[in-house]
């Protein structure tokens, strides 16, 4: 059932006080479906009238996947009684999730109508450090203790399951509260009914801590295949679990971080066509505005150099293709160190090992950039005419017009593609240096790694560059030619 459709079918059933088709969608279409749909619905009434008619069983969940602008402009219109209904059926770290979002008049307005049980769950999970295993955990499991009979926890299942986040994994506790096992759902029916949980329960589990990065938690994830981690205090205790919805959650939020970053524009928290032009604006000048300010360096080697420049006019056609060689080279190296360090694929002491092998790549790919420039340069003034004016001048005083009539066109012609071509191969391998230890350097000084990379790098580099460029040629280049 697409979008519109939905939308349509809701409005119409809403409209013509169809409950019964309104119930229908709630029961057959996914949340995720229907709070798309309600979000291009304008008319508050309209969504004040689904929250009325449909049960909280339903609606809970749907609030949930709803925007913070969507869920602010309905909670406003809620009494207290559709409030402390709505409340009833929502877990703890979606309210908390909620009340991050919303104004302090509107959060502590939830909090008041909240039952006692949900309210001390919120506030203990908006008392941990944010992006951390305390701030996304949920306090709704299943926790039994470790004599447990099989039958028993089946039981225990079906009176409790229906206000768990999930059912699937179930966290077993000894007498002392303290955590010491998992028992899976399959594991549980399959067992024998006088078997005890620690009979069969998972001693080998994975748990973090309650100050643990979230990315981290979610890297765990991913390298144990979880389901769902238990957190756990510093006195081993279990003190809520995370479950593969949050992480996924975390994953896209992580992931929209770090592509933010590597192109120097601050995090988006809401969606590009529901965010003002003002705040789109405010979240990319700052970074604009800074790396405007180090291209200073690129303007005063360019402007020591101008006598140079007018002199050899030919020099400044290749700039912009050394600029751009070196700032891709290095910005490639700096997403892929970027993701494995996302990915925590590096290990204390593995510096030298990255530094290595970048080396090796380095020199492989600047020794063929370079070959290749110098072959391409040449047929770019020899058949495409790149320059042609500089060597066509009749200024008796450029050194251009006098390296044609010492040498003539063709071996001047070599001269600046080796120019072009050693200049790249330099530019390459610091590139690919910087790109590579810009990130373990925003690790020593604990920034986010991509903060300092993406157009940093090809800011940095463009100074490398020009000053290699400019310095082979006065002391290198210029000389060979006897000028």
């Amino acid at each position: 059932m697409s979008e519109v459709s939905v939308k349509d079918l809701i409005i119409e059933a809403i409209t013509n006080k169809k409950t019964n088709l309104l119930k229908e969608l709630f029961e057959t279409v996914p949340n995720a479906d229907i709070a798309e749909a309600m979000e291009e619905i304008d008319d508050v009434t309209l969504l004040i009238y689904v929250f009325r008619v449909i049960s909280s069983e339903y609606t809970a969940f749907v609030f949930t996947e709803l925007s913070p602008e969507t869920q602010e402009k309905i909670i406003n219109a809620f009494t207290d009684k559709d409030l402390i209904k709505l409340l009833e059926n929502s877990f703890a770290d979606d309210v908390a999730d909620t009340l991050e979002e919303m104004p302090a008049n509107i959060a502590s307005r939830i909090l008041k109508n909240a039952p006692a049980d949900l309210r001390k769950d919120v506030n203990q999970l908006l008392n941990y450090k944010e992006n951390t295993a305390g701030s996304v955990m949920t306090t709704e499991f299943i926790m039994m203790l470790d004599t447990t009979k099989v039958n028993d926890a089946i039981e225990q299942l079906r009176e409790k399951g229906k206000d768990a986040e999930t059912i699937y994994t179930i966290f077993v506790r000894d007498k002392s509260r303290s955590f010491v096992g998992t028992v899976s759902l399959d594991d549980l029916i399959f067992a024998k009914s006088n078997e005890t949980l620690e009979d069969i329960m998972d001693r080998d589990f994975v748990s973090c801590n309650v100050n643990d990065d979230q990315e981290d938690v979610a890297n765990m994830f991913k390298k144990y295949d979880l389901n769902a981690m238990a957190v756990t205090n510093k006195e081993g205790k279990i003190i809520g679990i995370i479950t593969v919805d949050d992480v996924m959650d975390i994953i896209v939020e992580e992931a929209t971080e770090d592509i933010a970053h590597l192109g120097q524009v601050s995090s988006m928290d809401t969606p590009y066509l529901k965010t003002p032009v003002w705040r789109l604006f405010l979240k990319c000048i700052p970074w604009i505005i800074v790396l405007m300010v180090l291209q200073v360096f690129s303007t005063l080697i360019m402007s020591s150099f101008e006598g140079a420049l007018s002199q050899f006019i030919i020099l400044t056609f290749f700039t912009a293709v050394i600029c751009d060689a070196g700032g891709n080279s290095g910005g490639q190296t700096t997403t892929i160190i970027v993701r494995s360090m996302a990915l925590n694929e590096f290990e204390k002491g593995d510096l030298k090992k990255v530094i290595w092998k970048e080396i090796r790549v380095a020199l492989m790919l600047a020794g063929a950039i370079s070959i290749f420039a110098f072959g391409w340069l040449l047929l770019e003034m020899k058949v495409f005419g790149i320059g042609r004016s500089a060597f066509e001048s009749t200024d008796a005083g450029s050194l251009v017009v006098q390296a044609v009539a010492k040498y003539g066109e063709t071996p001047v012609m070599c001269v600046v593609a080796a120019l072009v071509a050693s200049t790249l191969f330099v530019t390459i391998v610091i590139s690919r240096m910087v790109g590579c230890l810009l990130p373990f350097f925003a690790k020593l000084i604990k920034k986010d790694p991509a903060v300092l990379c993406g157009p940093m790098t090809t800011t940095i580099v463009d100074v490398i560059a020009l000053l290699t460029y400019f310095v082979l040629w006065t002391f290198v280049f210029l000389p060979m030619l006897g000028l």
